[in-house]
């Protein structure tokens, strides 16, 4: 660091010395050129106009007023004892003048050059010669400082071209002891004078890099798999391009341990289905997806999540025939929100059933991926709860449809009441099979009330995704009510609160639908098969 210090301290000062000339004498050369700017209207004078300014009974003024003004002036001070003279024109439509007046009538020839715009220009002391023989001299001034910035330029531009590989060559080594002074906060020091670090790496990845690490004599390594170490790894997603946008509806809730399956597939399919099941407009949907394109363009997060909404929108309004509110300009090919209610909320509970066995199998996934015997067998969500839950689903149906129980009492007894005291025993019953030294931690009341809590929140699981029928058949009432109000007016008032009604549907309604979906996801699904503990998976190279 001392030697790179050295080399660029004397390159330093070399460019220092030339940029600090440089700017001294553009200095000058703005200087001079503002002086040039004062004589060029008076070049062709032989008399030291500064002198001028010093006599006794003659006041002298100098300066510039518009052209028009000039005659007006001339006019006005005729019966003054005062001499006007017309120097010359500028390009700005200013006219360049002297004035010459007795000390008398100074104070009213100046209100007059007040009145006509005249703009006073005072000589310095520095230019007092007369005009022409300065102009020659600051011209050649002029001339001398150019050349010399010229000169430096010339000058700095070589230097650079020869030092600036290695500047360039000094910044990377720069760069380099930048990053290892960063990575040693990663690392242990012992007295021997070595250094450890530890840390995780992808497997695809590992591949690459012990080929470099075997060349190095001086670095030890040793690789472990992660259950061979103590320290829980971290979490790095990988998901397709379809599936990639999701994850960050997954990330608001946490991501996923490294054990645990990774959601968002899960999530882009049902989340997909839930809004467009209860925001289902092919108009409306379009807005949504455009909506989303100008939020992708703009680098938004979410703005590839809203393009998708808007298409789930677009395919569901093709499945009611809805069109920005309107039902009929194009037929329902599946089913009318508004004409089937209780159809519409028979299949949003029977939406709901299928997601919560789905999240029910992820949890017995999971449970498996971590060879957790308890998770799979005992566990509300697990075999157990999943038993219990499709034995009430499967008798409660037949019993409402043929109007009898599908089996006997004894048998359904097996296929209920043996879940049930699987889930509440869980504790005991894998201290003895799975040989698990895990202590009772609640009492049998408890216990009666755990198991009173599983059926309540099954059931009410169950009920929540009426909600998504609800709100499908609320979006065809709110249309309906924007267009009998557009019909109680004529004309323009009547596009104009259509088109209003359209805006507050998309805005208020698809935020409230886009809520509900995460209020879904999160409560009802993720609840039962997912921790999102987990942490995120950041290289060392992202920190230095």
């Amino acid at each position: 660091m001392e030697d790179i210090k050295s080399d660029l301290t004397s390159v330093k000062s070399v460019l220092d010395n030339l940029e600090e000339g440089l700017k001294s004498q553009k200095k000058n050369l703005e200087e001079y050129e503002n002086r040039l700017e004062l004589l060029k209207h008076t070049k062709g004078l032989d008399i030291d106009l500064y002198e001028l300014y010093n006599l006794e009974y003659i006041k002298f003024r100098y300066g510039k007023m518009p052209k028009e003004n000039f005659g007006k002036l001339e006019n006005s001070i005729k019966s003054l004892n005062a001499i006007l003279l017309k120097l010359e024109e500028d390009d700005s439509k200013n006219i360049w003048v002297m004035c010459l007046t007795t000390k008398e009538h100074s104070a009213k020839i100046d209100s007059y050059l007040n009145v006509y715009r005249f703009e006073r220009v005072w000589i310095p002391e520095e230019m007092s010669s007369n005009p022409k023989t300065l102009w020659n001299e600051y011209d050649k001034k002029i001339q001398e400082i150019k050349f010399d910035i010229e000169n430096k330029e010339t000058e700095l531009t070589r230097i650079r071209d020869r030092d600036a590989e290695e500047l360039v060559e000094l910044y990377a080594e720069i760069n380099l002891y930048i990053k290892i002074n960063n990575v040693k906060k990663f690392m242990a020091y012992d007295q021997n004078g070595l250094f450890y670090i530890i840390g995780w790496i992808p497997a695809k990845e590992l591949t690459k890099i012990l080929p470099k690490l075997s060349k190095e004599k001086d670095i030890k390594y040793d690789i472990k798999n992660y259950d061979e170490v103590a320290g829980t790894p971290p979490t790095k997603l990988r998901n397709n391009i379809f599936v990639r946008p999701f994850e960050t509806i997954v990330k608001m809730y946490g991501l996923p341990n490294y054990t645990e399956i990774d959601p968002t597939a899960f999530v882009a399919i049902t989340a997909f289905l839930l809004f467009g099941f209860m925001f289902g407009d092919v108009g409306q949907g379009m807005v949504i997806f455009l909506i989303g394109v100008i939020m992708a363009k703009k680098k938004i997060s979410m703005g590839t999540v809203f393009q998708a909404g808007g298409i789930a929108s677009m395919v569901f309004g093709v499945l009611y025939g809805s069109v920005f509110g309107k039902e009929d300009i194009i037929p329902a090919i599946f089913i009318s929100p508004m004409e089937n209610i209780q159809t519409m909320l028979i299949y949003g509970i029977g939406i709901g059933v299928v997601l919560i066995i789905i999240s029910m199998l992820l949890n017995i996934r999971n449970g498996i991926k971590n060879k957790d015997k308890r998770k799979i067998f005992l566990e509300t969500n697990g075999i157990a709860g999943l038993i219990f839950y499709i034995t009430v689903l499967i008798a409660g149906i037949y019993f409402l449809l043929k109007g009898k129980m599908i089996a006997s009492i004894g048998v359904l007894s097996i296929f209920v009441i043996v879940p049930l005291i699987a889930i509440m025993f869980k504790d005991s019953i894998s201290k003895v099979v799975f040989k698990e030294d895990k202590k009772e931690k609640s009492s049998l009341v408890e216990k009666i009330f755990e198991v009173i809590e599983i059926l309540l929140s099954f059931v009410s699981n169950t009920i929540s995704f009426v909600r998504i029928a609800a709100f499908a058949i609320n979006h065809v009432g709110l249309c309906m009510a924007i267009y009998i109000l557009s019909n109680m007016m004529s004309g323009t008032g009547s596009l104009v609160v259509s088109i209003i009604g359209n805006i507050i549907v998309i805005v208020l309604e698809g935020l409230i639908v886009g809520i509900q979906v995460l209020r879904l996801e999160y409560y009802e699904l993720f609840s039962r098969f997912y921790t999102g503990n987990g942490r995120e998976y950041k290289p060392l190279k992202e920190k230095i």
